[in-house]
């Protein structure tokens, strides 16, 4: 979650650039052509790593055509980490659905910042295997305190400039960050050593969560180009690491945070996909705290027992969807939502 100490430096940031944000992004605008931008409609996908999810009868209903993946940058030489992702890009294959894979740190190393060399032999080799993915996202929330990459926006930098010199017809996220109170000086950083970046992810559980706008319009007047909400959603539960509780917020906060979310996807027509994490948890509450913090987190559209949960059907109204009409799903013996 975002780091309220830090906050200042955002809105003193806010102060200078919100003034000419209006022309900014009328600028922005104009530049990748307005009548583009009014004949695309905001795609919408979903971010889970279960391939579960494309089974489930209500995301085939809902016709989303896009999901996003996070694999370890260097997943290619862990093998039994591989074939589970491997699984997911399979069923994603198969479902018709385009993936965003995302890499991120090493699950055993979280704190190594690998070299571009290292960094981009490695994902080549991903590339390389799996030439029917297109979309990418070098590295994962990158200006998150627990990110390495969070006081090195030129490696960052150095991650995107390497992949999109190596896959011309990717479609690239340049930097993937949350909006919490460093994101402002990250990414003045982060520009100085990009090579035309013309996609962006943005993470936007600030304003999400708690209401406005304004670190969301704050990226818009920076970033040039088209902006993904890669990551975003309406937090049921989640677990404080810090204080080794769990904050509560239920099901009517998570789907008031979905109507938000509509709401956000408006502020300009370049934001052109959002990512909605994540699909299901099957871990209640309950039993995520006797096995204290290794589940940390639910903002499911579809709880533990297969049930729709309300912002489900805000999601399902935002993409033209009748939610009165969704499949009836149940939940079976072996943990799977199947339609009755």
């Amino acid at each position: 979650m975002p780091l309220k100490k830090k906050a200042p430096l955002a809105l003193v940031v806010a102060c200078l650039l919100l003034a000419g944000a209006a022309s900014a992004l009328g600028a922005a605008g104009a530049h990748h052509g307005s009548r583009a931008h009014a004949a695309r409609a905001t795609e919408w996908g979903i971010s889970d790593d279960s391939p579960a999810t494309f089974a489930d009868p209500r995301f085939r209903w809902l016709r989303m055509h896009n999901a996003r993946l996070i694999v370890a940058w260097d997943v290619m030489y862990r093998h039994t980490e591989l074939l589970a992702r491997e699984e997911w890009l399979k069923a994603a294959e198969e479902a018709g659905v385009k993936p965003l894979v995302v890499f991120t740190a090493d699950p055993k190393h979280p704190r190594w910042l690998p070299s571009v060399a290292v960094y981009s032999r490695a994902v080549r080799l991903f590339i390389k295997r799996y030439p029917w993915v297109h979309d990418y996202t070098p590295w994962n929330e990158e200006n998150h305190y627990t990110q390495p990459t969070a006081h090195n926006p030129r490696r960052a930098a150095g991650y995107y400039n390497a992949m999109a010199r190596y896959c011309h017809s990717c479609a690239i996220t340049a930097a993937d960050v949350l909006d919490e109170g460093n994101m402002a000086r990250w990414i003045e950083r982060f520009l100085r050593y990009a090579h035309h970046p013309h996609i962006w992810g943005l993470h936007n559980y600030l304003d999400l969560n708690h209401g406005g706008h304004g670190q969301t319009s704050l990226f818009l007047a920076m970033v040039p180009g088209d902006v993904w909400f890669t990551e975003t959603g309406g937090l049921v539960w989640r677990y404080e690491r810090g204080s080794r509780r769990f904050l509560y917020r239920g099901d009517g906060y998570a789907s008031r945070a979905a109507s938000r979310l509509v709401g956000l996807s408006k502020v300009s027509k370049r934001v052109t996909r959002i990512y909605y994490y994540q699909w299901r948890v099957p871990v209640t509450l309950a039993q995520a705290k006797r096995h204290r913090g290794f589940v940390t987190w639910d903002s499911g559209l579809i709880d533990p027992y297969c049930k729709a949960r309300l912002a489900f059907a805000v999601v399902a109204k935002a993409l033209g969807r009748n939610p009165r009409y969704a499949p009836k799903v149940m939940r079976n013996k072996v943990d799977e939502c199947v339609e009755e």
